[in-house]
């Protein structure tokens, strides 16, 4: 990548296998990425860590598999499709870090990150949340919990957020009629091998 922005391709390095294989039916499109960077202007995660799809997809066309697939940085989008919004070309951005993650899974990395991804399945089948309070201070959930609650009844609202019970009925339909239940379970499940094999070497 030159000292402007524009990104530079060495011929030497380039490989189309991984970049098909990644890209998917946006590979020609996606060629468009190398020149712009729309995306990353108004993208949340670019805007609070080091995320940068551009700089991915960029790293994917040199063939760097390891490089990508190793990083912490294909975890941090946050699946908004803000991006998809605001990309010329109407590229499948989500779509291509989810295509990754599954890749940096089969290749054995981010594991560490499935015990965090099964929590927020978990919350999601048990409260309707994907989120609770104690995800934000892990050290210290009762805190969290009361300064949420706290905060809430200043506000003049309820002091625990709670969904219906019909809307209860209504996601654990939806979650079984997606299979998405089904894919909690298999999660969950995983994080237990990675737990158990963790203790047992």
């Amino acid at each position: 990548m030159t000292t402007d922005g524009n990104v530079t391709l060495s011929s030497e390095k380039w490989s189309w296998k991984f970049f098909d294989k990644v890209a998917g039916l946006d590979s020609k499109k996606i060629e468009n990425c190398f020149s712009c960077g729309a995306c990353v202007g108004d993208c949340p995660a670019a805007r609070n860590s080091s995320f940068n799809f551009r700089k991915i997809i960029y790293d994917v066309s040199l063939g760097e598999e390891e490089k990508v697939l190793s990083s912490k940085e294909v975890w941090y989008c946050f699946q908004c499709f803000f991006c998809m919004n605001k990309c010329p070309w109407r590229i499948g951005i989500p779509y291509i870090i989810s295509r990754l993650r599954r890749m940096a899974l089969e290749r054995g990395y981010g594991r560490d990150l499935l015990e965090i991804l099964s929590s927020v399945g978990r919350n999601l089948m048990e409260s309707g949340l994907s989120i609770s309070p104690r995800d934000y201070a892990r050290l210290d959930p009762k805190k969290a919990e009361r300064e949420l609650a706290e905060m809430r009844l200043e506000m003049g609202l309820p002091e625990k957020y709670e969904v219906s019970s019909r809307a209860m009925e209504e996601l654990k339909v939806i979650l079984k009629e997606t299979g998405l239940s089904e894919e909690l379970k298999k999660l969950s499940d995983s994080v237990k091998q990675s737990k158990e094999c963790s203790e047992k070497y």
